[in-house]
């Protein structure tokens, strides 16, 4: 008999996470914690209970919460620090790197500065090549809503630019536009706060 099938006849809590529109697992409580250590599960990861499909951030199950908790006895919370360095030590640790995540998002904000569409080409690369790395991660999220901001606004707007001799092309330019701004915006923040993005497949 496996671990997994043992765990389950005694009774143990098991939990799916959710990883784009798919979802791994189950994992049991020592799996979530080694994984939480790992840089591979997140506070904010959602995890949905075998049998369930309530799925909740990973801190708001009143089984993990402890996980994400200070333990008695345990050594003072290491001090704070600056974006920068905690980027460059979760990739020391093997954890994923948020880095090319936030230039991507950055060059597709680009757009507000009057900046030329090839940045957002760049930034479209740069999620396709790093998604892979991602996979399995809660920012694989970010990734998968970066190269379908990409996919869709660019036939909107390359009608608009085949079509800007009408108005009703300038019409698909600044509805490319608008779609990239919103997604890139909204993406953002949430990366800011370390948190996924729920559905990345959404269309808003």
């Amino acid at each position: 008999m496996s671990t997994a099938e043992q765990a389950f006849e005694e009774g143990e809590t098991r939990w799916f996470l959710k990883v784009g529109d798919g979802s791994h697992g189950p994992y049991g409580r020592d799996e979530i914690a080694r994984y939480l250590g790992e840089g591979r599960i997140s506070p904010h990861s959602l995890l949905s209970r075998a049998g369930s499909d309530d799925w909740r951030i990973a801190r708001d199950d009143p089984e993990l919460a402890p996980l994400f908790d200070r333990q008695p006895g345990s050594a003072a919370p290491p001090p704070q620090t600056a974006p920068a360095e905690r980027d460059a030590a979760m990739v020391a640790s093997g954890a994923p790197d948020s880095l090319w995540a936030h230039v991507a998002y950055g060059l597709y904000a680009s757009l507000l500065l009057g900046v030329s569409a090839p940045l957002v080409v760049i930034g479209a690369i740069l999620a396709h090549v790093n998604r892979a790395g991602a996979r399995g991660t809660w920012l694989e999220s970010h990734y998968v809503w970066q190269i379908r901001t990409f996919w869709i606004a660019l036939p909107v707007a390359l009608v608009g630019s085949f079509t800007a001799i009408f108005f009703i092309g300038w019409l698909f330019l600044l509805a490319a536009w608008l779609w990239v701004v919103y997604r890139a915006i909204r993406g953002w923040l949430l990366l800011a706060r370390e948190e996924p993005i729920e559905d990345p497949k959404a269309f808003l």
